[in-house]
């Protein structure tokens, strides 16, 4: 059934769908419902817009104008739908008349009762999240637990997943694929820790995908001078956006999420759920909420965010790898579908209106 509602996407993405999660995530949806427009407030570019794919975007020093701007907007909506953080400060203060989904995404910032209440649907990416919203006393009807959806018609295995087993004993290979932006990033998304694990067991091998934004970044010279520094020679690092990630996780054996706080980076990290997808476990990090999801499908290893516990944790999978190259493909089948994501989406968006 063709849906003809106009959905407005309210989010703070820096609307490069290639390289950042978020913005992958809107895009996707923006591109299944055709009438859809895409608002984004960001810090990384100054004014952003395209009328072929719908979407415009504002630096945050509009805000006084935004204020004045977002609601006359939001007039021309059926629905609005905030994506990104828990609770987007513009968008707060200036949304209202219209219904009101929310999907956390990224999990910085302040959770407001007030503004749970006024939405009438919540999407939430982590069941630890989930359950937070839930202790604050929020209606458990409106909450959802809905990870980010893949299309499994391009992510998937392109080997059988044994044969991997004899490669892997001798030289693992390593897939980092969520490299910050800034240099500022590098400690709590756990590059430094990733460096340093290197160091301390040389023959694993590590491939560190960066990317070239828009806006520029700080985080690649600094990564550079850090190898040099350790003096590192198991460490492949590229800086361009790949033509198919879906090769490159296919190209190594696992993908790691080595964040050293819990607000490292996104709480359910895309690359994790594309390499699972691909048949690839993964290695994260005790403290990325999306670790329980990981421990508890036995699709990967969460360690300790230590060197030591990460050499550990790539030596236990190593052993283990049959079977959680197994579960991680099996897994991503039953969570990760793009066409369920995008059919319990419309379902939702129909029920609001």
């Amino acid at each position: 059934m063709n849906f003809t509602k106009r959905i407005i996407y309210w989010n703070v993405s820096c609307l490069e769908p290639e390289i950042e999660a978020i913005s992958k995530e809107v895009f996707q949806l923006a591109r299944l419902f055709s009438k859809s427009i895409i608002f984004s407030i960001n810090p990384n570019y100054l004014f952003r817009f395209s009328f072929k794919k719908n979407y415009i975007g504002f630096h945050p020093a509009f805000d006084p104008l935004l204020r004045l701007i977002i609601p006359y907007i939001e007039k021309f909506s059926d629905i609005n739908h905030i994506y990104g953080e828990p609770c987007p400060w513009t968008f707060y203060k200036t949304l209202g008349c219209k219904p009101l989904i929310l999907t956390i995404a990224s999990e910085k910032g302040k959770l407001r009762k007030d503004f749970l209440e006024r939405c009438q649907k919540i999407i939430v990416q982590t069941e630890i999240l989930r359950k937070r919203i839930l202790a604050l006393g929020i209606d458990e009807r409106k909450v959802e637990l809905l990870y980010p959806s893949v299309d499994l018609s391009r992510f998937k295995p392109t080997d059988y997943i044994t044969d991997n087993i004899t490669d892997i004993k001798c030289t693992p290979r390593v897939l980092f694929a969520s490299a910050p932006r800034s240099e500022q990033e590098l400690d709590a998304r756990g590059v430094y820790l990733l460096l340093e694990s290197a160091k301390l067991n040389q023959n694993i091998h590590y491939h560190f995908i960066y990317r070239q934004w828009k806006s520029g970044y700080t985080s690649l010279k600094a990564t550079e001078n850090y190898i040099s520094k350790l003096e590192l020679n198991n460490i492949t690092l590229t800086n361009e956006v790949a033509a198919d990630m879906s090769d490159v996780y296919n190209a190594n054996h696992f993908t790691v999420i080595p964040y050293t706080h819990a607000h490292g980076g996104k709480e359910c990290p895309n690359s994790a759920i594309e390499s699972l997808c691909c048949g690839r476990p993964v290695l994260i990090s005790s403290a990325c909420p999306f670790s329980s999801f990981v421990e508890e499908h036995t699709c990967g290893i969460v360690f300790d965010p230590t060197p030591a516990s990460l050499v550990d944790a790539v030596e236990s999978c190593v052993k283990q790898y049959d079977i959680l190259a197994k579960n991680a493909f099996t897994i991503a089948q039953t969570y990760f579908s793009q066409a369920r994501y995008l059919a319990r989406m419309r379902q939702i968006y129909q029920e609001l209106t």
